[in-house]
Parts: C-alpha cells; structure tokens; sequence
C-alpha cells in the first residue's frame, strides 16, 4: 500500500508542475531518470569498492524550478531511489538486497555562460524519508553536484542531460554480527557515485 501511494503522490506531482510549468514561463518542470555508478561505499566501518560491493542506483525524479534570473534556476523536486546494497557477513559481501528511498530535495542551476544559458553546473540537497513500517525504505542525506545542458524545442518543451557526483546516507543496511541473525542496524553508510541522467524539461 505504501509504494502505490508514493506513486501516485509522484504521478500527480508531475501532472501538478507540468501545469503549472505551462500557466507560467518562468516555471519550469522537470522529469528526468538517473542512473548512479558506484564508486565505493562505506558498510558497518568497513570501506568496499565496486569490485566487491556492487553499488548501482537508479532514481526517478520530478522537479519544478522557478527562473529567478538568466542566471539563476532555483527549485524543489521529490526522487524516488532504488538502491543496490549487499548484506554483509564479517566484512564479507554475501548477497545483494534493494533499498528503497523517497527523498525531497532543494536543487539550485546556474547558467554562467551568457552566450549559452542551456549549459549549466547544479547542486541537489535532500533527505529520504523514513517508512518506520517497512524494511524496504531507508532515510539518510543525499547531495549530488553536477554539470548539465538542456536542448529546447520550445519554451516550455526539451530534453535534459546531465552528470554528477553523488553523495548518498543510507541508514539501515543489513549485515550479519558474527554469528548472529540478519537484522537492519542503523549504521550511517555512506555511498559515492557517478551519476548520468537523461529527461525532460516543461
């Protein structure tokens, strides 16, 4: 029931600011689809790299963003991530389990090249909320920073493409203690990825 509801609060977000995007033309929305790297990630004090800890994320993201300047984009956007993690056994990867986070998030875009305003660097900073009542959603900070181009077909109509570095806190990843049984332990882990999205723009 939880995720049936979280998409479709997502679905009428989108629906709500791509309205709003058209009713405005300083307002602007966005969808777009992620898909996250891993470089590395910190489980229960232990330092894990890709070749041992498979840390992929693929995120769906919705977005509106209010044109303050040429310059200056400025926004709020809710993404919903999931999470490849690995339970752990003595430091040892022994099997993968997905996490889930649902996280709102402030983004900031600046255009800095006044000769072309479609090139832009950006920053995103959010919290995934928790689910207390399910084991499949984990909270923690995110932060990504990246560079980026928009190609538009019409004011409110275009494609967006864009690359970032990605800071992610998932608290709650399960790994064994010696001997004892499974269980979800609300260790801050910390993840670092590349990240690569495409999508579009109203």
């Amino acid at each position: 029931m939880k995720q049936i509801n979280l998409m479709l609060m997502t679905l009428f977000t989108v629906l709500a600011i791509g309205y709003a995007a058209e009713s405005n033309a300083q307002f602007h929305a966005g969808v777009d689809f992620r898909y996250s790297i891993g470089l590395g990630e910190t489980i229960a004090d232990n330092d894990l790299f890709t070749s041992a800890q498979p840390a992929n994320s693929y995120i769906f993201a919705v977005s509106g963003l209010y044109e303050f300047t040429p310059l200056v984009w400025a926004g709020v956007g809710v993404n919903l991530g999931i999470n490849n993690t690995s339970i752990m056994e003595l430091g040892t990867t022994i099997t993968q389990k997905p996490i889930m986070q649902f996280a709102p998030y402030l983004t900031v875009r600046l255009h800095p090249i006044a000769c072309h305003r479609n090139a832009y660097v950006f920053t995103d900073l959010g919290y995934a909320v928790p689910f207390n009542e399910t084991k499949n959603f984990s909270e923690g900070w995110l932060w990504n920073a990246g560079i980026g181009y928009r190609y538009m077909f019409r004011k409110h109509f275009g494609l967006n493409f864009n690359v970032s570095y990605n800071l992610q806190q998932i608290i709650g990843t399960p790994y064994k203690v010696e001997d004892s049984n499974l269980s979800l332990l609300a260790k801050n882990n910390l993840r670092h990825s590349i990240g690569i999205a495409v999508g579009l723009i109203f």
